[in-house]
């Protein structure tokens, strides 16, 4: 029996037959009938995110699959609601409402797929590209929801919006993004501060959590007139917090792979 976790190589292989059924039940599974596009993309995608690509039940096609190779799909073997992954999504995610254009990195996989190659190693050579701050938007002719598994193991949500028969999926690090917003706007107060003392403190070769304690212990010396650069071996994501509850703010520029200056000054010093 044919089930909605198969994927649609396994069937293809196993009933050849079912290759018809997918081309009547929509024109987007036409792709099929291309043996390098089959081979491509018919191993990474099973029924459940073939229905929900080409906007068919899958509980339908699930049917007519079964009885073309006489078999009967039982009201017990129906799917969920719960089971069909809602993969469009009508608000747009604040984290991507807060990037400028010049960080949507733009990739359009359909001349790539209209040559009979699987895009599948352009997408993540483009997203192993990606700076932190940076969005993959992917430009594609169905809907590639078995990438957003793969991505989502690496970190990054997605969010897809569909203009005629064009899809266009963003992937974006959300976290990374309304930091780097974040960021920008304390460079900005940075910015327009004129500090007449600069304290120093320098924690690179400090073990764990010996240089978090000694910027806590440094903060008492910081008054509006004045700043702490902090020179760490990383950046100190777990210190940002610890600043906004005791009310400091932190800009943070990284010089290499092991070298960061931290810049902490007063809230009080951006009125």
């Amino acid at each position: 029996m044919i089930t909605g976790d198969m994927k649609i190589s396994e069937i293809l292989n196993k009933y050849p037959q079912t290759l018809e059924v997918f081309v009547k039940t929509s024109p987007h599974f036409r792709k099929l009938e291309n043996k390098l596009l089959r081979k491509a993309l018919a191993s990474r995608v099973n029924v459940i995110q073939a229905a929900n690509i080409a906007g068919v039940d899958p509980n339908e096609l699930l049917n007519e699959l079964n009885k073309s190779i006489g078999k009967d799909f039982n009201m017990s073997d129906l799917i969920s609601k719960d089971e069909i992954s809602e993969t469009l999504f009508n608000e747009i995610p604040d984290a991507l409402q807060k990037i400028s254009e010049d960080k949507i990195i733009k990739l359009d996989v359909r001349p790539i797929l209209g040559q009979g190659r699987d895009p599948f190693n352009d997408i993540m050579s483009k997203v192993k590209e990606l700076k932190e701050e940076e969005v993959l938007l992917l430009i594609n002719s169905f809907e590639p929801v078995p990438l957003y598994s793969v991505l989502g193991n690496k970190g990054f949500e997605h969010w897809t919006e569909k203009a005629g028969d064009v899809y266009k999926v963003y992937f974006f690090r959300e976290q990374n993004i309304l930091r780097s917003a974040s960021r920008k706007s304390v460079y900005q107060v940075a910015d327009k501060i004129n500090f007449e003392n600069v304290i120093e403190l320098d924690v690179r070769e400090l073990p764990p959590p010996e240089p978090m304690i000694k910027i806590l212990e440094a903060l008492p010396k910081i008054d509006e007139n004045s700043v702490l650069l902090v020179h760490h071996h990383r950046e100190p994501v777990m210190l940002y917090p610890k600043l906004e509850e005791r009310g400091f703010q932190a800009v943070t520029n990284k010089i290499d792979d092991n070298y960061f200056k931290v810049l902490i000054f007063r809230k009080e010093s951006e009125k």
